[in-house]
């Protein structure tokens, strides 16, 4: 892959670059709306996502050509001129990141040629606002000398991301998967501290996979946004009955007997996955300490069921495809997002797993005419210098 980042970069800039980066995908596997509220949330960091190759240039500017969406783009950052106006959500993001570096006291002045390409099997509209921003994030850093500590990193990128807007944003769970991402293993966050937890997942047994299930992203940021209102409201109604600063600092008995307060069948059932969620979390992390991978599949099974009847998320597809993993097998079948697009993940014993896909795929196209791509996921580091 290597190999690949340099020539790429030697054709777009005629230089080879100094240094390559690497930055992961990441899937949430348990946790909607918890980033909101300040609760927990269950990633995984994949050995996919983006890679970045840098080059320095004498102009304080940025040239950065990207390759991971559906055609190449190229943008010029002028970093004596941040305030230029821009519709692009990737100059957004890059002007956005070096503001906040300077509001700290970094003078971002280095000017950078920048290339970067996606993993080779990395879906084509994949969404990636985390690993771009923690990609550019390590390259401003190291270019220019900074030595900030990681969970900064975080926060600032986080901040910066926050700045934008009228876009979605990458949230702090994601954003720290990015960094401590840990191969083969599951990370729990808890985005109220913030801080994390790594825990080995036995990958010589256990495989998970993910089904793309290709939802048009207008619908999906939609159902975001209608639900993370709908939980913010049901903060406020609390709060005029115990006071709290987000949803996820009540005891889960103690949301019981305030929940009957709330206006909105709706807004009832969105707190109550929430709620429940947290209580899985803690559960699936204490099953995969105790290697109970059953009791853990259950507990993708029982979030599911949650997001369905509880959160209102899922449909006739997603219902199809969680049905056929579990015929096919599976431990346990989730619907679950990968930066903003949603996607299948399940769980599967190794010597239990179809050798392939194809047939139900087809059979799959036949009845709705729609394409799946279906692929393992192989769990990999934290963003990375090459």
């Amino acid at each position: 892959m290597k190999e690949t980042i340099v020539k790429n970069h030697e054709k777009h800039f005629s230089k080879k670059p100094s240094k390559t980066y690497f930055s992961p995908a990441t899937i949430q596997i348990l946790g909607e709306g918890s980033h909101v509220l300040k609760g927990k949330v269950c990633m995984l960091s994949l050995s996919k996502g983006l890679y970045a190759s840098v080059s320095s240039q004498e102009e304080h500017q940025l040239d950065v050509q990207m390759d991971f969406m559906s055609e190449p783009h190229r943008l010029t950052i002028d970093l004596t001129n941040l305030n230029q106006e821009t519709d692009d959500p990737y100059a957004k993001r890059i002007i956005a990141l070096v503001k906040k570096l300077q509001y700290e006291g970094y003078r971002v002045q280095q000017g950078l040629n920048i290339s970067i390409i996606p993993s080779k099997t990395l879906p084509e509209n994949l969404g990636l606002h985390a690993s771009f921003a923690m990609l550019l994030m390590h390259i401003f850093s190291e270019e220019n000398g900074f030595k900030i500590e990681a969970m900064k990193r975080i926060r600032y990128a986080f901040s910066a991301e926050k700045n934008i807007q009228g876009e979605m944003h990458a949230n702090i769970a994601q954003l720290l998967a990015c960094e401590y991402g840990k191969k083969d293993h599951l990370i729990v966050v808890d985005t109220k501290i913030p801080n994390y937890e790594c825990i080995p997942i036995n990958t010589d047994i256990y495989r998970f996979i993910h089904i793309f299930v290709n939802r048009p992203k207008f619908i999906l940021n939609a159902d975001i946004t209608e639900r993370i209102k709908g939980l913010q409201k049901a903060t406020q109604q609390i709060n005029e009955f115990r006071s709290i600063e987000t949803l996820t600092d009540l005891k889960f008995n103690d949301f019981n007997r305030i929940k009957t307060n709330l206006k909105g069948k709706d807004m009832i059932k969105y707190s109550e996955h929430v709620m429940f969620e947290q209580v899985r979390i803690q559960q699936a992390a204490d099953y995969l300490k105790q290697e109970d991978m059953i009791m853990f599949g259950d507990t993708l099974d029982q979030s599911q069921n949650s997001l369905n009847h509880l959160y209102g998320i899922s449909n006739q597809y997603h219902n199809a495809i969680v049905e056929t993993m579990l015929e096919k097998g599976a431990i346990g079948v989730r619907l679950s997002s990968i930066g903003y697009d949603q996607i299948i993940v399940a769980l599967f014993e190794k010597s239990d797993m179809p050798d392939n896909f194809d047939e139900f795929k087809e059979a799959f196209y036949k009845q709705y005419k729609k394409v799946l791509d279906i692929q393992p996921i192989v769990l990999g580091d934290g963003v990375q210098i090459l």
